[in-house]
């Protein structure tokens, strides 16, 4: 994606939904399921972070 608005709005949709699926789980997750999650998780928020970064910067990275 070129453009970081969008990108950082796809990013912190996946933060929001993840961090609330792995916070509000009431059964138990196999141990693979959890670590899969949290890359995941971790992997938008450095995406949200970049996208952030670009838009402070004031272009779109072309």
């Amino acid at each position: 994606m070129s453009n970081p608005r969008l990108s950082a709005l796809v990013c912190a949709v996946v933060v929001l939904w993840l961090g609330y699926s792995v916070v509000t789980a009431t059964e138990g997750t196999s141990v693979f399921l959890l670590v899969l999650q949290w890359t995941f998780f971790l992997v938008a928020t450095a995406g949200l972070a970049v996208s952030l970064a670009r838009i402070v910067k004031g272009g779109r990275g072309d």
